[in-house]
C-alpha cells in the first residue's frame, strides 16, 4: 500500500508532466472568503478564477490542498471514529482547467492516472455522473469494463453538485470509485484506515475541475 506522501507525489508529478502548474496549498482559514470558516475543498482558492473575476498566469493547475470539514454543509465530524474513512483534516489532490480542457480530457486524465499510474484494476472501477449528464456518461463508456448505472438511485441527483455561492464555479460532479470487498475494521483498530490514508491519520482525496472552453 502506498503512503499518502507517495500518492501526493505521483499525482502532482503526473499532472505537471501533462502541462499543469503545481500550485501550493492555500491557508486552512481563507483570507479573502467570508463564506467559509475553513477551506473545505481544493477548488476554494480558485473560486474567483472560474467566473473570470481573477486571472492567473496559467490555464492548468494541480494542487494538494489541506482541508478541514468540521461544520456546515460538508461536515465529517459526527462520523469520525465510527467509520474507517472519515477525517476532519485531510488533503485533497486536484487538477483544474480554466477554459483549456473540459470533460473529455478530464476523464481521460482520471482514467490514465488511476489505471496506469496507480495501477488500480480497471474491472474494479465504477463511476457516477450527474443525473442529466449524458455527455459525461458517454465519455466514460469508452473506458469502463462495466456499464454505467442509469437508474436514479445510482446516479447523482442535483444535490451532488459542488455547492458554492459563485454560480460559475458550480460543477456537475462525476466520480470514479474503486469497488472493494472487505470486512470493515472496528473503529480505532490498526486496520481502520482508508486506502489512501497516511500513517499520521490524514487522508488524500482526489478531484478534477474543468470549465468549458471558450467558444
Amino acid at each position: 500500500m502506498m503512503t499518502s506522501s507517495e500518492i501526493r507525489s505521483k499525482f502532482i508529478r503526473y499532472f505537471v508532466e501533462h502541462g499543469h502548474t503545481e500550485v501550493p496549498s492555500s491557508p486552512l482559514v481563507p483570507g479573502n472568503d467570508p463564506t467559509l470558516l475553513f477551506t473545505n475543498a481544493g477548488m476554494v482558492q480558485f473560486k474567483n478564477v472560474f467566473p473570470g473575476d481573477e486571472k492567473r498566469p496559467y490555464k492548468r493547475a494541480a494542487s494538494s490542498q489541506k482541508c478541514v470539514r468540521a461544520g456546515g454543509k460538508h461536515n465529517d465530524l459526527d462520523n469520525v471514529g465510527y467509520t474507517a474513512r472519515h477525517h476532519t483534516f485531510f488533503e485533497m489532490l486536484g487538477n483544474f482547467s480554466f477554459g483549456d480542457y473540459f470533460k473529455d480530457d478530464a476523464i481521460d486524465f482520471a482514467w490514465e492516472l488511476l489505471t496506469k499510474e496507480f495501477g488500480l484494476p480497471p474491472e474494479q472501477l465504477c463511476v457516477t455522473v450527474f443525473r442529466d449528464d449524458d455527455e459525461a456518461a458517454d465519455l466514460w463508456k469508452k473506458h469502463m469494463f462495466r456499464p454505467i448505472a442509469s437508474s436514479a438511485s445510482a446516479r447523482r441527483t442535483i444535490s451532488g453538485r459542488w455547492a458554492t455561492p459563485a454560480p460559475a464555479a458550480r460543477a456537475r460532479r462525476s466520480s470514479s470509485i474503486r469497488e472493494r470487498r472487505f470486512t470493515p475494521a472496528a473503529p480505532g483498530s490498526a486496520n481502520a484506515t482508508a486506502t489512501a490514508t497516511s500513517r499520521s491519520g490524514t487522508s488524500s482525496s482526489c478531484s478534477s475541475s474543468a470549465m468549458p472552453r471558450a467558444r
